[in-house]
C-alpha cells in the first residue's frame, strides 16, 4: 500500500448517515481540485452493481476473473478477489495521483483514522472504543474532536489540512 496516500474511514450503524455525510465531503474536496478515490465495505454482498442478464454480468459469472465495462465517461471494473481488503484496493487499483482515499466501513481496518458517524436519533453509544476512534461526526456527542454531521464544509476544511496538505508538504 502506498504510505503517501492518506486514508480515512467513516464508520457508523446501517442508515446512520455515513453515505450522505461522505458524499458532501466528496463534493467539497473534488470542488477544490483534489482526486478523491472511495471505498465503500458492502459486508454482506447485498449492493447490486450490474444488471443480471446484461453482457458485463454474464461475462463475470462465467468465470471471467476480471471485468471491464468500458463507457463514454467511466470505466467499471468487476474482479474477483478472495477476501478483500482496502489495503489490497490501494495498492493495486487507486490511482496514484488519488490525493485522498476515504473508506465506509470496515470499522475494523487498521490502517485508518475513523471518524464515526453518531446522530441524536440514533440515542446510543458508539461502536467502536474510544481508543479505536479519531473523531466523531455528530449531531450531539461530545468528545475531543467532534466534527456536525451538518457543516460538512469543516470535516473537509480539517481533511485538508490534516491530510491532504500535510502529505503535499512531506
Amino acid at each position: 500500500m502506498d504510505k503517501n496516500i492518506p486514508v480515512i474511514s467513516i464508520v457508523g450503524i446501517h442508515n446512520s448517515g455515513k453515505t450522505t455525510f461522505i458524499e458532501a465531503v466528496i463534493r467539497i474536496l473534488s470542488q477544490r481540485g483534489y482526486k478523491i478515490t472511495a471505498i465503500k465495505h458492502d459486508p454482506k454482498g447485498k449492493a447490486q452493481t450490474d444488471t443480471p442478464g446484461k453482457d458485463s454480468y454474464r461475462f463475470f459469472h462465467s468465470g471471467a476473473k476480471e471485468v471491464f465495462l468500458v463507457s463514454p465517461d467511466r470505466i467499471t471494473h468487476y474482479i474477483k478477489e478472495e477476501k478483500p481488503d482496502p489495503s489490497v484496493v490501494i495498492k493495486h487499483y487507486a490511482s496514484p495521483d488519488t490525493d485522498l482515499v476515504i473508506i465506509e466501513g470496515f470499522k475494523n481496518y487498521p490502517h485508518s483514522h475513523k471518524f464515526e458517524v453518531i446522530r441524536k436519533a440514533e440515542n446510543r453509544q458508539p461502536v467502536l472504543p474510544e481508543t479505536e476512534v479519531k473523531g466523531y461526526i455528530t449531531d450531539y456527542y461530545k468528545h475531543s474532536l467532534t466534527f456536525d454531521i451538518n457543516k460538512p464544509q469543516e470535516f473537509a476544511d480539517y481533511i485538508e489540512q490534516e491530510y491532504i496538505k500535510k502529505r503535499n508538504r512531506l
